[in-house]
């Protein structure tokens, strides 16, 4: 039940991100949101389930995204393995590292992204265009993930209880 409900999250928020388009009007980036919500599920629930939430919000985002399939669902399946890899109890009231882990992942994660897709043959701007709107980005996630944190918390807490009364 816990999967179909992140399923679900991260299928709005494929939504969401491919509806925003490539930036918002006042900042040249825009957030990546099935990757907050991969980054706030792995950072609550371990590198594990992390992967698996990361896998399928790739896979998500892939079926909405014109770029090849699959890019997107190994990136995400790792960055969430890594990102929980500490888990909870290194993240619990260490706010500054939890949004550093925010803001490296999405960095890494539009780096790793650039470079696959210049292998690939894609014409490809500048390496420096794109850190001009993946730092943003890595602002706008780390503002972002302290909220799908508490949404994801909130959920993985509702469900616990649901099923323990179904017991």
């Amino acid at each position: 039940m816990r999967f179909l409900v992140v399923g679900a999250l991260l299928a709005f928020a494929a939504l969401l991100q491919s509806v925003l388009g490539p930036s918002l009007p006042l900042v040249r980036g825009r957030p990546d949101l099935v990757l907050v919500v991969v980054l706030a599920w792995a950072m609550l629930r371990g590198s594990g389930e992390g992967a698996l939430v990361g896998f399928l919000g790739g896979m998500l985002l892939d079926s909405v995204t014109y770029t090849p399939f699959g890019i997107n669902t190994a990136l995400f399946g790792l960055i969430g393995y890594c990102a929980g890899l500490p888990e909870v109890n290194v993240y619990r009231g260490n706010l500054p590292y939890f949004l550093g882990i925010t803001a490296l992942a999405t960095l890494a994660y539009h780096t790793v992204y650039f470079l696959i897709l210049q292998a690939l043959g894609n014409s490809m701007p500048p390496l420096i265009e794109t850190y001009a709107a993946a730092v943003p980005a890595a602002a706008l996630n780390a503002l972002l993930v302290p909220l799908a944190f508490v949404v994801c918390r909130r959920l993985v807490r509702t469900l616990a209880g649901w099923s323990q009364m179904r017991l």
